[in-house]
C-alpha cells in the first residue's frame, strides 16, 4: 500500500477533521440526552445506547485514521471490486431467507452480531467507482455509450436498494451519482432525456402506487395542504416549537419520553432543537457548512481529476444526507429514514462516513503537498466540468 508522508500523516490538523470532531462530540452528548430514558426503561442502564454509540465512534475514528494514511488512489483501484461486492450483498439481502425483515425492509446484514446496512457500503463504493471511471477515455461521457455504461452501474447499485425497499437511500445515492456525472462534463441532452423519462414515471408511482413509501409521500403532501401531519412529524415539529430560540436546556426536552419515535437516531436533530433551540440547530448547520466548504476546497485542489471527483462525492454524501435529515425534521421533506451524519446513533452509517472522511483527509494532504510544489496552479472549473 502507498502511504502518504508529510508532517502530519493523519491529517488531524485539518479543519475538516476539526469540524467533524465537533459534530461527533455533539452527537455523543445528544445521543445520551435523547436515549437515556429509553435505555433505562429497556436495559435498566441509562448509558446503554451511549456506550454502544461511543464504541462505534471509536471504531469509526480508527477507520478514519487508517484511510487518512493510505493514498486515496489505492481505493480508486479497488473500486470495481467494492462495487461488485456491494451489489452482490444487496442481491443477497433480497433473496436470502436468512435476512431479517426489520420495519418492513431487508436492509441489514448481520455480521458477528452487528447489524450492517449494506447500502452504506454501496454508496461509498459507487462514488469511488465513478471517480475512477469517469476520467477514462473509453468511458467518455461525450458519447452515449459512455453515459449508458455509467448509468447502468448506478442502476445496478440503486435498484436493489429500491427493492429492499429503501426508497430514500436509493434516491439520495442516485442523486449524488448524477451530480458527479454532471460535474464530469456529461452532455446535458443525455441528462435531460434521462430526467425527462424517469421523473414523470417516478411521480406517477408516488401518486398512484400502493406501498408504504407512496402512502407516506401522499401524507406529506396532505400536510402541506393543511390536512394534518403524521404522528412522527407532528412530534418533531412540537419539539422544535418547544425549543424556541435558546431551548429548554440539555436533558430537559420532553418529546423523547414516548412522544417522538427514533429520538436519538433519525430525529435527533429535533431533540437538539428542543433542548438548544434555534441557536443550537443553526450551530449544527454552520459546522456542516464549514465542513463542506473546507472539503470542497481540498477536493478541487486534489492532484488529479479522480481525486477531485472523489472528494466532491464524499462531501456531497455528507452534505445532502445532513440537509435531508434536517428537512425531514422540519417537515420540508417526507420521512426518509436518513440519519444525521456524525450525530445520529447508528453503526454502519457512522463507520462509512468516518472512513470516507479519512479518504477526504488524505486528499486534503495530497492537495497541500501539490500546492507547495505548484503554488501558481489553481484548480479549473468550467461549464460544470471538473478538470485536472
Amino acid at each position: 500500500m502507498t502511504m502518504t508522508a508529510n508532517r502530519n500523516s493523519f491529517g488531524l490538523d485539518s479543519p475538516i477533521f476539526h469540524a467533524a470532531l465537533i459534530l461527533l462530540v455533539i452527537g455523543l452528548v445528544m445521543v445520551y440526552s435523547a436515549s437515556s430514558f429509553k435505555a433505562r426503561e429497556l436495559y435498566h442502564d441509562s448509558k446503554h445506547f451511549l456506550e454502544n454509540h461511543a464504541l462505534r465512534v471509536a471504531l469509526g475514528l480508527f477507520l478514519m485514521l487508517l484511510a487518512a494514511r493510505i493514498d486515496y488512489r489505492v481505493w480508486l483501484r479497488l473500486a470495481p471490486v467494492l462495487v461488485i461486492l456491494s451489489v452482490g450483498l444487496l442481491v443477497y439481502l433480497l433473496v436470502s431467507p436468512a435476512v431479517p425483515v426489520i420495519r418492513g425492509s431487508r436492509r441489514w446484514l448481520a455480521i458477528a452480531g452487528f447489524q450492517f446496512q449494506v447500502s452504506d457500503l454501496a454508496r461509498l463504493a459507487l462514488v469511488l467507482f465513478l471517480s475512477a471511471s469517469l476520467v477514462r477515455p473509453r468511458h467518455s461521457l461525450e458519447t452515449l455509450k459512455g453515459f449508458a455504461f455509467h448509468l447502468a452501474v448506478v442502476a445496478g447499485v440503486i435498484v436493489p436498494i429500491f427493492l429492499e425497499p429503501d426508497v430514500g437511500t436509493a434516491l439520495l445515492i442516485g442523486f449524488v451519482a448524477l451530480l458527479l456525472i454532471f460535474v464530469s462534463g456529461c452532455r446535458l441532452r443525455y441528462l435531460a432525456a434521462l430526467l425527462g423519462t424517469a421523473l414523470p414515471a417516478f411521480g406517477v408511482w408516488l401518486l398512484l402506487g400502493d406501498t408504504y413509501h407512496t402512502t407516506r409521500f401522499r401524507s406529506f403532501l396532505d400536510s402541506l395542504l393543511g390536512k394534518g401531519v403524521e404522528w412522527q412529524t407532528k412530534q418533531s415539529l412540537v419539539a422544535l416549537g418547544n425549543g424556541h430560540i435558546w431551548g429548554l436546556g440539555l436533558g430537559a426536552g420532553k418529546q423523547k419520553f414516548h412522544f417522538l419515535p427514533d429520538p436519538f437516531t433519525d430525529f435527533i436533530y429535533a431533540i437538539i432543537g428542543e433542548e438548544f433551540g434555534l441557536i443550537g440547530t443553526l450551530v449544527i448547520v454552520f459546522v456542516f457548512l464549514y465542513l463542506v466548504r473546507k472539503g470542497l476546497q481540498a477536493a478541487m485542489n486534489a492532484p488529479d481529476t479522480s481525486g477531485k471527483l472523489l472528494g466532491i462525492g464524499i462531501v456531497l454524501n455528507i452534505a445532502i444526507y445532513a440537509f435531508v435529515n434536517a428537512a425531514v425534521v422540519a417537515n420540508l421533506l417526507p420521512t426518509t429514514g436518513i440519519p444525521m451524519p456524525f450525530i445520529s446513533y447508528g453503526g454502519s452509517a457512522m463507520l462509512t462516513n468516518l472512513f470516507a472522511l479519512g479518504i477526504l483527509l488524505n486528499i486534503a494532504q495530497q492537495a497541500e503537498k501539490k500546492s507547495k510544489l505548484y503554488p501558481a496552479k489553481p484548480y479549473a472549473y468550467r461549464r460544470g466540468r471538473v478538470k485536472g
